[in-house]
Protein backbone atom coordinates (compact mmCIF):
# COMPACT_ATOMS: atom_id res chain seq x y z
CA UNK A 1 0.00 0.00 0.00
CA UNK A 2 2.84 2.25 0.88
CA UNK A 3 4.15 1.63 -2.54
CA UNK A 4 1.13 2.48 -4.57
CA UNK A 5 0.69 5.38 -2.33
CA UNK A 6 4.37 6.75 -3.20
CA UNK A 7 3.84 5.60 -6.47
CA UNK A 8 0.57 7.81 -7.19
CA UNK A 9 1.70 10.61 -5.13
CA UNK A 10 4.91 10.64 -8.36
CA UNK A 11 2.68 10.70 -10.63
CA UNK A 12 0.30 13.38 -9.52
CA UNK A 13 3.89 15.86 -8.95
CA UNK A 14 5.04 15.06 -12.52
CA UNK A 15 1.23 15.89 -13.79
CA UNK A 16 1.33 19.16 -11.12
CA UNK A 17 5.13 19.41 -13.08
CA UNK A 18 3.70 19.07 -16.57
CA UNK A 19 0.89 21.55 -15.83
CA UNK A 20 3.07 24.11 -14.20
CA UNK A 21 5.02 23.96 -17.32
CA UNK A 22 2.61 24.11 -20.19
CA UNK A 23 1.72 27.11 -17.75
CA UNK A 24 4.77 29.19 -18.04
CA UNK A 25 5.32 28.41 -21.92
CA UNK A 26 1.51 30.04 -22.44
CA UNK A 27 2.30 32.86 -20.83
CA UNK A 28 5.71 33.49 -22.03
CA UNK A 29 4.13 33.53 -25.42
CA UNK A 30 1.23 34.96 -24.89
CA UNK A 31 3.92 38.09 -23.45
CA UNK A 32 5.81 37.55 -26.81
CA UNK A 33 2.71 37.92 -28.96
CA UNK A 34 1.44 40.85 -27.18
CA UNK A 35 5.01 42.39 -27.29
CA UNK A 36 5.68 41.64 -30.83
CA UNK A 37 1.55 42.03 -32.50
CA UNK A 38 2.55 45.11 -34.51
CA UNK A 39 5.38 43.25 -36.15
CA UNK A 40 3.31 39.80 -36.54
CA UNK A 41 0.66 41.71 -38.13
CA UNK A 42 3.46 43.62 -40.60
CA UNK A 43 4.98 40.47 -41.22
CA UNK A 44 1.58 38.50 -41.99
CA UNK A 45 0.27 41.15 -44.55
CA UNK A 46 3.46 41.37 -46.24
CA UNK A 47 2.80 37.50 -46.92
CA UNK A 48 -0.59 38.06 -48.66
CA UNK A 49 0.42 40.62 -50.34
CA UNK A 50 3.29 39.26 -51.80
CA UNK A 51 1.17 36.17 -52.27
CA UNK A 52 -1.25 38.05 -54.35
CA UNK A 53 1.10 39.63 -56.71
CA UNK A 54 2.10 35.96 -57.37
CA UNK A 55 -1.64 35.34 -57.76
CA UNK A 56 -1.69 37.79 -60.68
CA UNK A 57 2.09 37.97 -61.88
CA UNK A 58 1.46 38.67 -65.94
CA UNK A 59 3.45 39.67 -68.64
CA UNK A 60 1.12 41.87 -71.51
CA UNK A 61 1.27 40.15 -74.72
CA UNK A 62 4.00 42.15 -77.34
CA UNK A 63 0.93 43.44 -79.25
CA UNK A 64 -1.46 43.94 -76.62
CA UNK A 65 -3.76 46.65 -77.27
CA UNK A 66 -7.92 48.22 -76.66
CA UNK A 67 -8.13 47.15 -80.93
CA UNK A 68 -7.04 43.55 -80.85
CA UNK A 69 -8.75 43.30 -77.10
CA UNK A 70 -11.91 44.46 -78.87
CA UNK A 71 -11.74 42.77 -82.07
CA UNK A 72 -11.99 39.46 -79.80
CA UNK A 73 -14.57 40.42 -77.23
CA UNK A 74 -18.53 40.34 -77.11
CA UNK A 75 -19.05 43.79 -75.94
CA UNK A 76 -17.83 47.10 -76.77
CA UNK A 77 -19.30 49.97 -75.56
CA UNK A 78 -18.89 53.76 -74.43
CA UNK A 79 -20.04 54.01 -70.60
CA UNK A 80 -20.16 56.57 -67.99
CA UNK A 81 -19.80 55.34 -63.94
CA UNK A 82 -23.10 55.96 -62.08
CA UNK A 83 -22.08 53.99 -58.77
CA UNK A 84 -20.18 52.35 -56.82
CA UNK A 85 -21.75 49.18 -55.03
CA UNK A 86 -19.80 47.24 -53.30
CA UNK A 87 -17.06 47.41 -51.09
CA UNK A 88 -14.12 45.03 -49.74
CA UNK A 89 -14.33 44.55 -45.96
CA UNK A 90 -10.37 44.95 -45.18
CA UNK A 91 -8.03 47.81 -46.14
CA UNK A 92 -5.55 47.56 -49.38
CA UNK A 93 -2.20 48.17 -49.41
CA UNK A 94 -1.58 52.09 -51.35
CA UNK A 95 -4.87 52.79 -50.96
CA UNK A 96 -6.75 55.03 -48.39
CA UNK A 97 -10.32 54.83 -47.92
CA UNK A 98 -12.63 51.71 -48.70
CA UNK A 99 -12.05 49.89 -51.73
CA UNK A 100 -14.70 49.73 -54.44
CA UNK A 101 -15.28 45.67 -55.00
CA UNK A 102 -18.29 46.62 -57.98
CA UNK A 103 -19.70 49.38 -60.17
CA UNK A 104 -22.64 49.88 -62.12
CA UNK A 105 -21.91 51.49 -65.42
CA UNK A 106 -24.67 53.43 -68.19
CA UNK A 107 -24.02 52.31 -71.50
CA UNK A 108 -23.97 55.60 -73.66
CA UNK A 109 -23.26 53.68 -76.71
CA UNK A 110 -23.28 50.31 -78.04
CA UNK A 111 -20.70 49.60 -80.43
CA UNK A 112 -20.33 45.56 -80.52
CA UNK A 113 -22.88 42.81 -78.74
CA UNK A 114 -26.05 41.32 -79.57
CA UNK A 115 -27.64 42.38 -75.94
CA UNK A 116 -28.49 46.05 -75.48
CA UNK A 117 -28.85 46.75 -72.21
CA UNK A 118 -29.09 50.04 -70.23
CA UNK A 119 -26.44 49.06 -67.63
CA UNK A 120 -23.86 46.57 -66.57
CA UNK A 121 -22.15 45.85 -63.07
CA UNK A 122 -18.48 45.75 -63.30
CA UNK A 123 -16.22 43.66 -60.43
CA UNK A 124 -13.15 44.87 -59.89
CA UNK A 125 -10.55 42.90 -58.04
CA UNK A 126 -10.63 41.44 -54.46
CA UNK A 127 -6.87 40.87 -53.58
CA UNK A 128 -6.74 37.28 -54.73
CA UNK A 129 -8.05 37.65 -58.73
CA UNK A 130 -6.29 39.19 -61.56
CA UNK A 131 -8.30 42.03 -61.66
CA UNK A 132 -7.53 45.74 -61.76
CA UNK A 133 -8.93 47.48 -59.17
CA UNK A 134 -11.70 49.63 -59.54
CA UNK A 135 -9.86 52.68 -57.52
CA UNK A 136 -8.77 53.68 -61.16
CA UNK A 137 -12.47 54.16 -62.08
CA UNK A 138 -14.06 57.76 -61.28
CA UNK A 139 -17.93 58.42 -60.92
CA UNK A 140 -19.44 60.44 -63.57
CA UNK A 141 -16.22 59.53 -65.66
CA UNK A 142 -16.80 58.12 -69.09
CA UNK A 143 -14.70 55.04 -70.50
CA UNK A 144 -14.61 52.91 -73.70
CA UNK A 145 -14.35 49.18 -72.87
CA UNK A 146 -14.49 45.63 -73.74
CA UNK A 147 -14.84 43.93 -71.00
CA UNK A 148 -15.64 40.19 -70.19
CA UNK A 149 -18.89 38.75 -69.59
CA UNK A 150 -19.47 36.29 -65.92
CA UNK A 151 -22.04 33.96 -65.56
CA UNK A 152 -25.19 35.46 -63.70
CA UNK A 153 -28.89 35.04 -63.54
CA UNK A 154 -29.77 38.43 -65.32
CA UNK A 155 -26.49 38.18 -67.44
CA UNK A 156 -25.14 41.90 -67.03
CA UNK A 157 -21.91 41.07 -64.92
CA UNK A 158 -18.68 41.84 -66.02
CA UNK A 159 -15.17 41.89 -65.12
CA UNK A 160 -11.71 42.94 -66.76
CA UNK A 161 -8.23 40.85 -67.20
CA UNK A 162 -5.50 42.54 -65.38
CA UNK A 163 -3.16 41.14 -68.53
CA UNK A 164 -4.82 42.79 -71.62
CA UNK A 165 -6.11 46.18 -72.10
CA UNK A 166 -9.20 46.38 -72.02
CA UNK A 167 -10.69 49.89 -71.09
CA UNK A 168 -9.57 53.21 -72.35
CA UNK A 169 -10.51 56.80 -70.07
CA UNK A 170 -12.51 58.83 -72.36
CA UNK A 171 -12.74 63.31 -72.53
CA UNK A 172 -16.16 63.31 -73.31
CA UNK A 173 -15.78 67.47 -73.89
CA UNK A 174 -12.80 66.18 -76.34
CA UNK A 175 -14.53 63.14 -78.04
CA UNK A 176 -11.32 61.49 -77.44
CA UNK A 177 -10.31 58.45 -75.91
CA UNK A 178 -6.77 57.75 -73.69
CA UNK A 179 -5.23 54.92 -73.78
CA UNK A 180 -3.24 52.31 -75.79
CA UNK A 181 -5.35 51.64 -79.03
CA UNK A 182 -2.99 50.27 -80.56
CA UNK A 183 0.84 49.55 -80.98
CA UNK A 184 1.64 53.13 -82.28
CA UNK A 185 -1.53 55.22 -81.28
CA UNK A 186 -2.26 56.16 -77.67
CA UNK A 187 -5.18 58.92 -78.49
CA UNK A 188 -8.65 57.92 -80.35
CA UNK A 189 -10.92 59.99 -82.10
CA UNK A 190 -14.50 58.34 -80.60
CA UNK A 191 -15.82 59.40 -83.93
CA UNK A 192 -13.33 58.09 -86.12
CA UNK A 193 -13.80 55.08 -84.09
CA UNK A 194 -17.13 54.94 -84.64
CA UNK A 195 -16.85 55.44 -88.42
CA UNK A 196 -14.15 52.22 -88.42
CA UNK A 197 -15.65 50.41 -85.82
CA UNK A 198 -12.15 49.36 -84.41
CA UNK A 199 -9.20 48.86 -87.16
CA UNK A 200 -7.71 45.94 -85.29
CA UNK A 201 -5.78 44.96 -88.65
CA UNK A 202 -3.31 48.18 -88.29
CA UNK A 203 -1.44 46.18 -86.02
CA UNK A 204 -1.27 43.49 -88.48
CA UNK A 205 0.05 46.30 -90.70
CA UNK A 206 2.60 47.07 -88.57
CA UNK A 207 3.76 44.13 -87.50
CA UNK A 208 4.50 43.51 -91.78
CA UNK A 209 6.38 46.63 -91.83
CA UNK A 210 8.70 45.97 -89.47
CA UNK A 211 9.77 42.65 -90.20
CA UNK A 212 9.99 42.79 -93.96
CA UNK A 213 13.11 45.07 -93.58
CA UNK A 214 14.48 42.76 -91.02
CA UNK A 215 13.43 39.56 -93.72
CA UNK A 216 15.53 41.65 -96.53
CA UNK A 217 18.25 42.05 -94.25
CA UNK A 218 18.87 38.84 -93.37
CA UNK A 219 18.16 37.62 -97.01
CA UNK A 220 20.97 40.37 -98.07
CA UNK A 221 23.25 39.00 -95.68
CA UNK A 222 22.76 35.63 -96.09
CA UNK A 223 24.10 36.19 -100.20
CA UNK A 224 26.66 37.91 -99.26
CA UNK A 225 28.19 35.38 -97.06
CA UNK A 226 27.41 32.33 -99.86
CA UNK A 227 28.80 34.66 -102.14
CA UNK A 228 32.29 35.22 -100.10
CA UNK A 229 32.09 31.40 -99.35
CA UNK A 230 32.38 30.92 -103.17
CA UNK A 231 35.06 33.16 -104.11
CA UNK A 232 36.99 31.65 -101.15
CA UNK A 233 36.52 28.00 -102.88
CA UNK A 234 38.02 29.69 -105.80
Amino acid sequence: KKQTKSFSLVRSRKRKGFLSSALTIAETLSLMIKKHLRQIIIIISFILYSSNILACSCEYAWNDSFSLTAKNSELVALVKVISFDEYLDREILGFDGKMPYSMTVEIIKQYKGTDHKKTIKIFGDNGILCRPYLSEFKINEYYLIAPNPLESELNNEYDFFSCRTEYLKVDINTNMAYGKYSLTQNELDITTYENNQGGGSQNLWILVLLVTPIVLGIGVWLRKKKRNANNAYY
